[in-house]
């Protein structure tokens, strides 16, 4: 049996399993040289040249020529992809990628990201727990959950300041001020260690373990940090001096507070299901630097695979598996 995946956002991919086992993956980006790419065109031009016949089960894109007509397959894989994998499904397939690759017969899967699908066209998706066990039982146990932007014209700021936010949105919306753009939260992992305990930095993290929304102005595709008075309006890291160094410290409190909240996830995790095996997907599994710091505080016994390929790039392999184990 063939099923296919195909990741329409960024970190676009194409990935068929045959009877459940990886046959292909391909990330557009490798193609076409564009960082993050959305769409996958080269992915398919690149099948179709080597004489691949595309089989879609599940997707329903039989009948359609590739080959005559690759730029309205696209949009089908659009269209198809909003319909298909609409609500929460996204975080579904971080959730079968995970699990299906970790080798465990059943875990608990923690999923925490930017902001994946929007839950009952209210709210987009933050972060989730789930239950897994072979083959094909995969239960929602907890989620965090953010309002859908609705264009915000109208809400004044401290409207804006009480709206939930997720951790990976936050790392995102830092990683934008910091000019290293909204999926550079990597170059904001690696500015970290250049920075030290500064008691003029707000935490990111409050003591009851809610995001400090009132550091962030929500917009369309996340929300945008709000700088204050002690951090620098101008800096070039290529000169490290006074300013570069706060906005250092400034990296360095979101990394802990990031791995504080994502110890309080885990934990909760763990706790509700009293399970032994840990896996960890979603963009935020790729803060290498907090992984290892999860080991600290997991319970004796408790084992922890991270996903590899946690980035939404994984999601159509996620799919292919999805639709081979669940959906036969």
């Amino acid at each position: 049996m063939k099923t296919v995946g195909v990741n329409i956002s960024h970190d676009s991919s194409f990935c068929r399993c045959v009877n459940g086992e990886v046959s292909v993956f391909l990330e557009e980006e490798r193609l076409s040289r564009r960082k993050h790419d959305e769409i996958p065109t080269q992915i398919l031009l690149e099948l179709l040249e080597e004489g691949d016949e595309l089989n879609f089960t599940g997707l329903e894109y039989e009948g359609m020529s590739l080959k005559d007509n690759i730029d309205n397959i696209c949009r089908y894989i659009l269209k198809s992809e909003a319909k298909f994998l609409g609500h929460r499904e996204h975080h579904i397939f971080h959730t079968a990628c995970g699990f299906y690759n970790s080798g465990f017969e059943e875990a608990d899967v923690v999923v925490v990201d930017g902001m994946g699908n929007c839950y009952d066209d209210e709210y987009h998706e933050c972060a989730s727990i789930w239950h897994c066990k072979k083959p094909h039982d995969i239960q929602l146990i907890e989620h965090q959950v953010t309002m859908k932007y609705g264009g915000g014209e109208h809400l004044g700021m401290e409207q804006h300041q009480h709206w939930p936010m997720g951790i990976g949105m936050v790392y995102a919306g830092v990683s934008a001020f910091l000019r290293f753009g909204e999926l550079g939260s990597g170059k904001t992992m690696g500015l970290a260690p250049y920075g030290k305990e500064d008691k003029n930095i707000k935490p990111f993290v409050l003591e009851n373990d809610l995001v400090n929304s009132k550091l962030f102005y929500r917009v369309h595709d996340g929300c945008v940090f709000l700088p204050y008075d002690y951090l620098p309006e101008k800096w070039d890291f290529k000169v490290w001096d006074e300013g570069a160094q706060r906005l250092a410290n400034l990296a360095y409190r979101l990394q802990k507070d990031f791995e504080k909240w994502m110890i309080n996830i885990i934990t909760l995790g763990l706790k509700e299901t009293g399970k032994k095996n840990l896996v960890i997907s979603g963009g935020c599994a790729l803060n290498c630097v907090a992984n290892y710091e999860y080991l600290k505080h997991l319970p004796k016994g408790v084992k922890m695979f991270v996903d590899s390929l946690c980035q939404d790039a994984g999601t159509s392999v996620g799919l292919a598996k999805y639709l081979y184990y669940c959906k036969q």
